[in-house]
């Protein structure tokens, strides 16, 4: 049996690389934001608001307009840019008109938003292999720990979890 060597032969000359689990720190930012380009007939359907972080978020979506045909938009996520221009320094009222006006004018709007980040939802996602349904709970309204305790067997079979996933979520709510 040939062992090797557990430590270096010269300390001074050996970096260390210590690799670590994923966490919410390593977590790729671009998974968090969400852009489309609308277009059609009728109403866009987007109401916003100003969070109390004082930005600029989907309030509601209206339905049978063409945002509420629009897969995974939904309530919360923060508007910052309209058409590649940012609106940081914008008011609500002066983004409402500039969408009002580019939607009348055309039938058609591109918008980014940036979905929520909720630390403690996506590392305990991350932790279970169930990050994927991230965007899902969000939409059903989890922002913590405590609104896992508020999800039902019928909400994972809607995001189309399969058993096995089923299984680990248990993990975050025993009482599925």
């Amino acid at each position: 049996m040939n062992k090797s060597k557990s430590y270096p032969s010269s300390l001074h000359d050996t970096e260390f690389n210590l690799k670590k689990s994923n966490s919410f720190d390593e977590l790729k930012l671009d998974k968090f934001y969400f852009e489309e380009f609308f277009e059609g007939d009728g109403q866009l359907g987007i109401i916003f608001d100003i969070n109390k972080e004082g930005n600029i978020v989907i309030k509601n979506i209206i339905p049978n307009t063409v945002a509420s045909e629009t897969y995974g938009l939904y309530n919360s996520m923060i508007l910052i840019n309209i058409d590649n221009k940012d609106i940081h320094d914008k008011s609500l009222e002066v983004v409402n008109k500039i969408i009002r006006k580019k939607w009348i004018k055309n039938n058609r709007i591109y918008l980014k938003f940036q979905k929520p980040i909720y630390k403690e939802v996506y590392t305990l996602l991350l932790n279970n292999n169930l990050v994927e349904y991230y965007d899902n709970f969000i939409e059903l309204g989890a922002s913590s720990k405590v609104d896992f305790e508020f999800v039902e067997y019928d909400d994972l079979i809607k995001m189309n979890m399969e058993q096995y996933q089923i299984k680990l979520f248990k993990n975050i709510n025993p009482n599925i």
